[in-house]
């Protein structure tokens, strides 16, 4: 299996360590029980980073009409989903951003103090695409996407999808998942507001505590108000960190009202304007962040609180 299969390490920012307890040079056993030192000397809790492989099956996509926060085009409906994939267990962070693309969308590092082991945001569904195609390259795959360099500034290029398959699920390379996709794998098969349990009427935004919420995801009832090191979190059943909260997620779908009955393999409309985004994002109420949320941003905003993460078709 490719290396990008392989398990990984990443390492989430938390206070300092080393002798001065400030970010000294890492020695043994100056970090605690599930910490180790990253590379600026701090002591760090650790997720193990994968390629989740979520095997082929099927779910009910949207939400009961008595679900708490629930949205008018949550329609229920069947979905079948007829292949394998893998997903990548976090959010992509600041760091393999840039890396893998050679820029930063905003320096993080100024503007939220938050490292390399954040998610990386500021992009949109275009830079999100171009950062699948440069995995796909990277890994010896075929390219899922058509991307055009911008000539203006801010410079992102202008993708679509390749028009060398007939649907999203037949490109074996790397690419955003289908809302149906992202949706399976958030539940994983759960059938509740979260894949922790549901919340009440009393905690459909800010308010704290929220039992099924607060173990999952970081939403706007934390103190700071903030992005968070992704995988510090507890993750769902497929070992997937931060589907929920943290920050919205890219899916490859034009956002559309569901079909009316069972659908399999979907990928919405052949075209449209805006484009899904789901999970929800650190600063914005609790009924954002559950599974059934059908939420939508045109695809060249670079808000502040978009990230993605990549999926792959598996044979």
């Amino acid at each position: 299996m490719r290396k990008l299969l392989a398990v990984l390490v990443l390492f989430a920012a938390s206070p300092g360590c080393g002798p001065d307890g400030q970010g000294g040079v890492c020695g043994s056993g100056w970090c605690g029980e599930g910490e180790t030192c990253n590379l600026s000397g701090r002591c760090v809790p650790f997720a193990p980073k994968t390629w989740a492989v979520i095997l082929a099956g099927a779910l009910v996509m949207g939400s009961p009409a008595d679900e708490p926060g629930r949205e008018p085009g949550e329609v229920q409906h069947e979905v079948t989903l007829t292949h394998h994939f893998a997903m990548l267990s976090t959010e992509v962070t600041i760091g393999e951003f840039v890396d893998l693309m050679g820029y930063d969308p905003v320096d993080y590092l100024q503007f939220y103090l938050c490292d390399r082991e954040c998610p990386v945001s500021t992009v949109n569904w275009h830079e999100a695409a171009a950062y699948c195609n440069a995995l796909s390259a990277a890994e010896g795959y075929p390219e899922c996407y058509t991307c055009n360099d911008s000539p203006y500034y801010p410079f992102v290029p202008t993708c679509e999808p390749s028009t060398n398959y007939a649907t999203p699920y037949d490109c074996p390379g790397f690419r955003l998942p289908t809302e149906a996709e992202w949706e399976y794998a958030a539940r994983a098969g759960t059938t509740t507001s979260t894949y922790n349990g549901t919340f009440d009427e009393d905690h459909l935004c800010c308010e704290r505590p929220n039992p099924a919420l607060d173990p999952v995801a970081w939403f706007c009832g934390e103190d700071d108000l903030t992005m968070h090191p992704v995988g510090q979190k507890q993750p769902n059943s497929w070992g997937l960190y931060d589907m929920l909260g943290n920050q919205w997620e890219w899916c490859h779908d034009f956002h559309a009202d569901y079909p009316p009955g069972p659908a399999t393999d979907p990928w919405g409309p052949p075209s449209g304007t805006p484009r899904v985004q789901r999970g929800g994002c650190f600063h914005m109420c609790a009924f954002f962040a559950r599974s059934a949320y059908h939420g939508a941003s045109h695809p060249d905003n670079r808000d502040e609180n978009s990230g993605f993460r990549p999926v792959r078709t598996l044979p």
